[in-house]
């Protein structure tokens, strides 16, 4: 629910009224009623024309539908009103600073379908409930959504998940991405009690030290995924268990502390997933468990050397790089400050594209983890980490919550504004088509020439504000 509050005094009870009228608007605009939004501000303006939240919540409602001279009109009255009057899409925050809000970019509505396509295909999201419906449906039907990771609360058996996931990949333009976290032990969305074999953790199967245990271990894990539609296994954890963290170590999530017995179980593990029809990932690179915080909950940091790392933690990746056997791989979040001071790796062009991808070698995909963990949303916008993120070379964002159309906007807007090259668009979706094809994604349905795909509608998320 979002708070605007009214200035100045109304006498004989109009400030009751402007206030219940108000309410109602933000009530509409909640459920996307916005004829009716704008009605009530209309009626809450005039009860209380020096109050900024109705121009505003009526700039929502245009700005939604795709009316920008409107929003912009309303926009700049909420502004004159009460220059500190927020939340503001990105798109007109520069209203504050007396700049124009046109970009310097024009395209062309193909053009703008064929970016909005490409986009899509990066944007990775969780989705609600244990059936498709409703505004999540809407956005993976406009093209919004390349990728869908499942969770615990999505799942009830195992003939209600098939079904969802079918229901997802029919909703789909063009065949999703339907990922799981599913490495065993602690971390499993796919359980007993939902009709499939127990998985150990990772680190009572490294314990075992069994190349042969370890492919026994990935074509289980992949053939539950395959059985219900699923495609990407978010797993393994390559990381090494330096029995320091509170993310991998305590929840025996590592295959071990030796990286090269880490090495030869994970290429088992991703050999036997492949056998299967499945898409593995390693993570979290460069590693998660040398550092002690939970991204999580709060921002992670490493003091550690490269040098040392070469030497430990990325022998893993370099060993699945040398061989060819890693198609897909997700970042940690965790800041290394001697290698880059400024971002996480998640979000470091250093690490993605001069160490991973030009030193390392990488071909594949670069996933991110959830860039709405606390880690990366108490210090970064969502608008400014997907951007960051981007240019920093990640292929596939993963972003959880019902964000995917500010994703989409942000990314939009910032190639238009020329702060993303489309070329940068252009090999993160080669990346992911590619991998598509190669693990017979796409096969499931013809995919459409981007030029008929349809304009992708906007949607403004409106954040919490406590302004008064």
């Amino acid at each position: 629910m979002l708070y605007f509050g009214f200035t100045g005094y109304l006498s004989n009870g109009r400030e009751e009224l402007a206030s219940f009228e108000f309410e109602s608007a933000r009530t509409a605009f909640n459920q996307q009623d916005y004829f009716p939004c704008l009605r009530f501000c209309g009626m809450a303006e005039s009860n209380d024309p020096s109050a900024s939240g109705p121009p505003l919540l009526q700039g929502h409602c245009f700005y939604e539908m795709g009316l920008d001279p409107a929003a912009l009109e309303r926009y700049s009255l909420a502004l004159s009103l009460n220059p500190s009057a927020s939340p503001l899409p990105p798109f007109f925050e520069n209203l504050r600073l007396g700049q124009s809000p046109v970009e310097r970019l024009s395209l062309s509505p193909e053009e703008l379908n064929t970016l909005c396509r490409k986009i899509g295909q990066m944007i990775m999201v969780s989705v609600p409930g244990v059936k498709l419906s409703g505004a999540k449906k809407d956005a993976i039907k406009d093209g919004l959504i390349g990728g869908v990771i499942l969770f615990s609360h999505n799942i009830q058996s195992r003939q209600q998940i098939s079904r969802y996931v079918s229901d997802l990949q029919s909703t789909s333009p063009t065949p999703l991405f339907i990922a799981l976290d599913q490495e065993g032990g602690a971390v499993r969305r796919l359980r007993e009690s939902q009709g499939f074999q127990t998985l150990p953790s990772q680190k009572a199967l490294g314990s075992t030290n069994s190349s042969r245990l370890a492919y026994r271990f990935g074509r289980l894990s992949g053939r539950q995924l395959k059985e219900i539609g699923a495609n990407l296994n978010l797993a393994p954890v390559v990381d090494l268990d330096h029995g320091i963290d509170e993310v991998i170590s305590k929840y025996h999530r590592s295959l071990g502390a030796d990286p090269k017995t880490v090495s030869r179980m994970a290429q088992k593990i991703i050999l036997g997933m492949k056998r299967e029809g499945i898409l593995a990932t390693a993570k979290h690179f460069p590693t998660q468990s040398l550092a002690v915080a939970d991204p999580h909950k709060t921002v992670s940091s490493a003091d550690v050397e490269l040098s040392q790392l070469v030497r430990s933690d990325l022998v893993p990746y370099e060993d699945l790089i040398q061989k060819k056997g890693l198609d897909a791989l997700m970042l940690s979040h965790v800041l290394y400050p001697n290698i880059d001071p400024v971002y996480p790796a998640s979000l470091s062009k250093e690490w993605i594209q001069d160490i991973l991808r030009h030193q390392m070698g990488y071909q594949g995909l670069v996933l991110s983890d959830d860039l709405r963990m606390n880690a990366i949303k108490q210090e970064y916008p969502l608008e400014e980490s997907v951007v960051q993120a981007v240019n920093a070379g990640v292929d596939v964002l993963l972003v959880t919550d019902n964000l995917e159309r500010r994703v989409m906007n942000a990314l939009v807007g910032a190639v238009k504004a020329g702060k993303i090259k489309r070329s940068c668009i252009d090999l993160a979706y080669d990346r992911i088509m590619a991998t598509k094809k190669k693990y017979g994604i796409l096969l499931d349905k013809k995919e459409l020439p981007i030029a008929e795909t349809q304009p992708v509608p906007r949607r403004y998320v409106m954040k919490q504000s406590t302004q008064n």
